[in-house]
């Protein structure tokens, strides 16, 4: 299966007068194509900091990112950014929806800002909110719809340029155990419906049922056993 994201002797230190973190400590790991895997971990074992990494938000301390064997951080800004709006989807805790915009105008944004015309903008989005459930709420505003709703906006948000990889930060954090499961039950529909490679960061245990892989980190050290 082929290897979409690769993080080689990741490292992140942060470094002040007088501390010295090590939030990520020499982490290997192979995204494959079209897996659907969890990266679980406590509070502070550094999670976040991994996906904002791999998802190319912020820079390793030492060692590299590869998209298909290539190095990511030899790009320029510029090209970082726009392979971060086409390749990876995010999704965060807090959704970080629009209030002023529709729930169709918060789906349409990845697309007008990646130059697609607000018609195919429009229809594409409208395409992918049919698909999770939400074709009714699409005049909705996010203040007018559950937190269920707005995760469920938030993901199609992060699939709608179709991207190879998306990374999830605790995406089910504030929600409960019910609309949580039905949350990761969608995003693992959407995983094989469109082949596209999940990572979500959470602590939440009983989301390892859904896993094709489940990696642990402690410490900042990626490890095979549990925290």
């Amino acid at each position: 299966m082929e290897t979409v994201i690769e993080a080689v002797n990741l490292w992140k230190v942060y470094e002040t007068e007088t501390d010295r973190v090590e939030a990520l400590r020499g982490i290997n790991l192979k995204l494959k194509k079209g897996e659907f895997s969890l990266l679980m971990g406590a509070s502070g074992s550094g999670k976040s900091t991994l996906l904002h990494i791999l998802g190319t938000l912020d820079k390793p301390t030492k060692g590299e990112v590869l998209y298909k064997g290539k190095n990511l951080f030899q790009l320029k800004d510029r090209e970082l950014a726009i392979f971060r709006n086409k390749k990876i989807g995010f999704v965060f805790q807090f959704h970080y929806l629009i209030n002023e915009l529709t729930i169709l105008e918060n789906v349409m944004v990845p697309l007008l800002l990646s130059g697609v015309g607000k018609l195919e903008a429009r229809e594409r989005a409208m395409e992918l909110l049919h698909v999770i459930g939400l074709g009714h709420r699409l005049s909705h505003r996010p203040f007018e719809i559950s937190g269920g709703e707005k995760q469920r906006v938030a993901i199609a948000r992060a699939l709608v340029n179709s991207p190879e990889v998306v990374l999830a930060d605790e995406p089910t954090g504030n929600l409960d155990t019910e609309t949580a499961t039905s949350v990761v039950t969608l995003m693992q529909k959407l995983n094989r419906k469109f082949g596209i490679t999940f990572l979500i960061a959470t602590h939440n245990r009983e989301l390892e049922k859904f896993a094709d892989n489940v990696y642990f980190i402690k410490d900042g050290i990626l490890t095979n056993k549990t925290y």
